[in-house]
C-alpha cells in the first residue's frame, strides 16, 4: 500500500457477508476511495482512501484487478465519479425522451446519464469518461461527483455553503431558500489557490461572514485551508456523516474525512 493511502477493515468482516452490503465508490480527479456498509446493521465494515493520485484511471484499474474486497459480490454498488460534463435541468424543462439535445451543453457526444432530484425539482444530466467506466462493475449505479453533496441538502441550514475537500481539490455546494443555487469543483493545490477561488465564490454569490460553512473531507482544524476560511467566515462546522452508519472502525479517525463518501448511500 502506498504512503498516501489508508485501509481500515473490521476484523469481523467476512467475505460471504458482502451480499448484505453496499459498496460505495468515490472517484474524483485526484483521489479514489470506497466503503463497504452492511445494510442489515448499518455498520461500516471497510474504508479505503487514496489521495493525491497522479493517474486515477490507472489506480482504479489496478484496484479492481488486485483488491480482494472489490471482487466480492455486493447487494448494491454505487459510484460517484468526477466529471466536468454535467448540468442541472429543472423538471419543467427536462425532456427524458430527447436526451441528445443536451449534448450541446455538455460539450461531448458520450453517453448521457440522468439522475432526478424530486425534492429539489431538477434533474442532473451528465456524461462520464469512457475509460473510467470500463474499470467499474457493469451493475454499478453511476452518479456524478456532485450528487453526494446534493443528497446532503436536507441536512444543511436554509442558506449555507458545503465544501468537500480532497488533498488537492474541493467541491462546493451553495444553498439558499431551500434551493440549490450553485455547485462547482475546483483544482487547488495550495492555500493561495484556495484563497483565490474562495474569494471568487464569495464575490459571485454575494456571501457574508455569517453564513454557515460546513466542511468535510481532507481538512483539519488550524490547517491552511481551515485558517483561510476563518478569514472570511465565522461559522465553520465539520460535517459528520449524515447517514445512520455506525462503526468502531472510525473511532480514532476524523469522521468528517469520509462524510462525502458515505453520503453516496443517500443517493438513489
Amino acid at each position: 500500500m502506498s504512503n498516501n493511502s489508508l485501509l481500515l477493515v473490521d476484523p469481523n468482516f467476512k467475505a460471504d457477508a458482502s451480499v448484505n452490503c453496499h459498496l460505495l465508490l468515490k472517484i474524483t480527479n485526484d483521489s479514489f476511495s470506497y466503503a463497504v456498509v452492511n445494510k442489515d446493521t448499518d455498520e461500516i465494515k471497510l474504508i479505503f482512501d487514496k489521495q493525491g493520485c497522479d493517474d486515477v484511471q490507472e489506480d482504479l484499474k489496478t484496484a479492481f484487478e488486485t483488491d480482494q474486497y472489490l471482487s466480492l459480490s455486493y447487494a448494491e454498488i454505487k459510484a460517484a465519479v468526477h466529471t466536468a460534463n454535467f448540468i442541472f435541468i429543472p423538471d419543467e424543462w427536462f425532456d427524458a425522451e430527447n436526451l441528445a439535445v443536451y449534448s450541446n451543453y455538455l460539450g461531448t457526444d458520450a453517453k448521457i446519464y440522468t439522475k432526478r432530484n424530486p425534492a429539489l425539482g431538477f434533474n442532473t444530466v451528465f456524461c462520464l469518461n469512457d475509460e473510467v467506466k470500463t474499470h467499474l462493475p457493469e451493475n454499478a449505479n453511476l452518479f456524478p461527483q456532485s450528487e453526494p453533496l446534493v443528497a446532503l441538502f436536507n441536512h444543511l441550514a436554509d442558506e449555507s455553503l458545503l465544501i468537500d475537500f480532497t488533498a488537492i481539490s474541493f467541491n462546493v455546494l451553495y444553498t439558499k431558500n431551500k434551493k440549490v443555487v450553485f455547485q462547482n469543483h475546483y483544482q487547488s493545490e495550495n492555500a493561495e489557490e484556495f484563497n483565490y477561488f474562495l474569494l471568487l465564490i464569495i464575490e459571485q454569490l454575494g456571501l457574508n461572514d455569517s453564513i454557515p460553512v460546513y466542511i468535510q473531507g481532507i481538512i483539519n482544524e488550524d490547517d491552511e485551508h481551515y485558517n483561510c476560511l476563518l478569514k472570511y467566515f465565522n461559522q465553520l462546522y465539520f460535517f459528520l456523516p449524515a447517514g445512520k452508519q455506525n462503526s468502531e472502525l472510525l473511532a480514532d479517525m476524523p469522521k468528517h474525512y469520509f462524510s462525502g463518501l458515505l453520503a453516496l448511500d443517500l443517493c438513489e
